[in-house]
């Protein structure tokens, strides 16, 4: 196989020109196309849910770590590694908390100890 592409190493064609080559088609074809066409290819629409949903992660620790040092002043390190560190079902529920806690140690409890608390 090697061989046989040894024709194209002495004519200039290498990997990166390759590359380049589809990189620029492929930026043409999307240049014609619908953002419907473009989300309806099925890699590009499972690259573009996946991107989505981290941004909006992200975008949820970052304001759940602002309302936190809101309402309890500046944070302990150990707070700002759970949250990022957290899934989104526990952002959520730290959202939730951080509406009746009391402290900062309340809003991560888990969810034994905080049913025992309040229940």
């Amino acid at each position: 196989m090697r061989q046989s592409l040894q024709h194209l190493d002495k004519a200039g064609i290498t990997p990166d020109s390759v590359m380049l080559v589809g990189r620029t088609m492929w930026e043409a074809t999307l240049d014609l196309m619908s953002e419907e066409e473009i989300v309806a290819v099925p890699k590009l629409e499972h690259l573009l849910t996946g991107k989505i949903q981290a941004a909006e992660h992200l975008g949820e620790a970052k304001l759940l770590l602002r309302l936190l040092q809101r309402r309890f002043g500046l944070l302990p390190a150990w707070a700002g590694d759970r949250v990022a560190a957290a899934t989104p079902h526990s952002l959520e529920e730290w959202s939730l908390r951080l509406l009746d806690a009391q402290s900062l140690e309340e809003v991560f409890a888990d969810a034994t100890s905080h049913e025992h608390t309040n229940g």
